[in-house]
């Protein structure tokens, strides 16, 4: 397994997370996807052109399937459970993405890739309890919100893998990026970004784009080409852990040390849930 590619997708993805949080009290939760898949998308697409790559455009209904699954369908359910749910509680939920994708794998989960599984998760919530893990008003609909959103993200790899065997990373992630745009840019309509487009607002969102989605896809897709899909769905147990350190490193967040046992749990778990040869589809 390309650890470091995992753990780089995780970082990325984490960095995301924080800010998302930054900005979207200013944008919404619709405005800051369609922002950052527009940008991410419009980078990938110009790296594929200038590799002499592009999109199979003429495929556009499955890409428009694989960017709902991908982006526009769990990242609206994961803003839907954050209405009711608090960060810590969220991050967990998300965090059993991993479980979904070994139940859409073809071949059954051994015995120690299950137990390797519980030990993550459990470790992301021992690492997230600082940060509470408690529902609010709602909170049913948070958590089935919160869960629906993992459970599309996984199956979204496996989807990517089937339908898309032979597409460079690059030009999938640039057509994913691009149509999950298009499917959510019409609520603007109906939800339009209201803030002012300060200097500090539009070079945080630049980041969340070019980072947190033109990046971060690029190495999501490459993990599910390489490693399979069942694999590349374990990013998801690293994204609350590094969204905690980037809030130690960015916003000078406390990071307790029951923390960081959670975080030696979830790593420990997740070298033996790989421990089995990469399943691919």
């Amino acid at each position: 397994m390309r650890f470091a590619g995992l753990f780089a997708c995780g970082a990325l993805f984490g960095l995301s997370y924080v800010l998302v949080r930054d900005v979207v009290p200013a944008t919404g939760p619709v405005g800051v996807t369609v922002v950052r898949t527009l940008i991410g998308g419009t980078a990938l697409l110009l790296a594929a052109r200038a590799a002499g790559q592009r999109p199979q455009w003429r495929r556009w209904r499955a890409y428009l399937v694989l960017g709902a699954l991908s982006a526009a369908v769990p990242f609206s359910l994961i803003s839907l459970s954050m209405l009711s749910l608090n960060a810590g509680t969220a991050a967990v939920l998300n965090a059993s993405s991993p479980l979904f994708a070994l139940g859409f794998a073809r071949r059954r989960p051994t015995a120690g890739q299950l137990a390797g599984l519980a030990l993550a998760i459990s470790g992301v919530a021992v690492a997230m309890a600082s940060r509470g893990l408690h529902l609010g008003d709602g909170g049913v609909v948070g958590v089935l919100a919160g869960l629906a959103g993992a459970a599309v993200f996984a199956y979204g790899g496996f989807f990517a893998a089937r339908h898309f065997p032979d597409e460079a990373p690059a030009a999938l992630a640039a057509g994913q990026q691009l149509a999950a745009c298009l499917l959510l840019a019409p609520a603007l309509l109906v939800l339009p970004v209201r803030a002012e487009p300060t200097g500090g607002l539009v070079l945080r969102l630049a980041v969340l784009g070019l980072a947190g989605s033109a990046l971060a896809y690029l190495l999501f897709y490459r993990l599910v080409a390489t490693e399979g899909p069942a694999r590349a769905a374990n990013v998801n147990l690293l994204v609350p852990l590094f969204g905690v350190l980037w809030g130690w490193v960015l916003l000078a967040e406390p990071v307790p040390p029951l923390s960081v046992a959670g975080m030696a749990a979830t790593v420990a778990g997740l070298f033996l849930v790989l421990r089995a040869p990469a399943q691919r589809v």
